[in-house]
């Protein structure tokens, strides 16, 4: 009976004991880290700017901000081949650029037809 006591006092013992080592080996550790991190984002003041004109005339940052599913779908409207095994920043380069190509072609075109009328 006491033996049985005695057991079930170290058993708790025991639990309290990896509770304890569980708050001061995981919890603090994350708060302060958390608190640090917020100290140190609050003291940055060039914070990204939202998306405006800049976003949307330059291909670079269109480009940056699609994900790998979105950069392949616009190889292959733009008939590149090899898409599918190229990396992500790779895919960017040369998206970039034929899209940069295909300005310069149609802006070509465009002065070939003003020059004859």
């Amino acid at each position: 009976m006491k033996n049985n006591k005695l057991e079930k006092n170290i058993e708790r013992a025991r639990i309290n004991i990896y509770n304890i080592l569980a708050i001061l080996i995981v919890i603090i550790p994350e708060y302060f880290a958390e608190l640090i991190y917020s100290i140190e984002v609050s003291q940055h003041k060039s914070i990204l700017p939202n998306e405006g004109d800049a976003w949307e005339n330059n291909t670079e940052l269109k480009l940056s901000k699609m994900n790998i599913y979105e950069l392949r779908l616009m190889a292959k409207r733009l008939s590149i081949h090899g898409y599918s095994s190229e990396n992500r920043n790779s895919l960017i380069r040369r998206i970039n650029r034929k899209s940069k190509n295909r300005i310069k072609w149609k802006s070509l075109k465009n002065r070939n037809i003003s020059k004859t009328l």
